[in-house]
């Protein structure tokens, strides 16, 4: 039975255990030639766990989970087969090994993205509500997503206060920094992270700085109770009563 484990925080997966797993007939023809983009396990994932709850932090977590459990099944289809026919030097694993380690960091640091944007487009095709992805607001920078949108963003004469963006990153640590120059009409970030806890310091650091974070419910209690900390549907209720 092969167990692995997920370079960006996940839990281990077992391959005969996980209901996402696929086995090989499960696995489309196309992935099977070529490792498909992360767009597309997303939208396979949200085929295994659809939006069969109201608790959106619920389902990010469950479909995070299930995504590792589809990109294992896949990883294990495509490079066991190499593996177990063996290398005929160092060099040739070695090159094999960093390939497969770069492409789960690949995969691992667009997942949270690309699954914030899965929901916030479920909750907001639902409520009549909108926002922007990846859009510019000044010079070169570009939001992972803005509310109501880049265009609402771009006009001088739509209030400020009125304005939200949202900021991903599955570790914050010094990362956060990134996040203080890519809207400047905007003077509360919100930073949506998997993080577990930081410390009092860092925290009243980047809170002094206009950060707030955003953490999924079942992360919280890895925070200090004193520390005001957002879930994703709290921050999603906040947008929605913006207008």
């Amino acid at each position: 039975m092969w167990r692995f484990v997920d370079f960006d925080g996940g839990s281990l997966v077992s391959s005969q255990q996980h209901p996402c797993w696929l086995q090989r007939g499960d696995i489309p023809e196309t992935w099977l030639a070529d490792y498909p983009p992360g767009e597309e396990i997303i939208e396979k994932v949200v085929m295994l766990r659809p939006q069969d709850s109201g608790d959106v932090d619920k389902r990010l977590m469950n479909r995070r989970d299930c995504e590792f459990a589809v990109f294992q099944s896949l990883e294990e289809a495509l490079e066991l087969p190499a593996i177990q026919k063996g290398f005929q030097d160092l060099p040739s694993f070695l090159r094999r090994a960093n390939t497969i380690l770069q492409r789960r960091k690949s995969r691992a640091g667009r997942s949270l993205e690309l699954h914030t944007k899965t929901i916030l487009e479920e909750e907001a095709l639902e409520d009549g509500h909108s926002f922007s992805y990846q859009t510019t607001s000044e010079a070169n920078k570009r939001p992972d997503f803005l509310f109501p949108s880049g265009q609402a963003y771009a006009n001088p004469d739509f209030p400020s206060s009125q304005l939200r963006m949202l900021a991903v990153k599955t570790t914050c640590r010094d990362r956060w920094r990134q996040v203080l120059s890519e809207a400047d009409r905007i003077q509360t970030k919100h930073l949506l992270t998997l993080q577990e806890g930081i410390s009092p310091r860092q925290y009243q650091e980047m809170t002094n700085a206009g950060i707030q974070l955003v953490v999924p419910k079942s992360v919280h209690r890895s925070y200090r109770s004193d520390m005001h900390i957002l879930s994703l549907d709290a921050f999603i209720q906040e947008v929605k009563k913006l207008g």
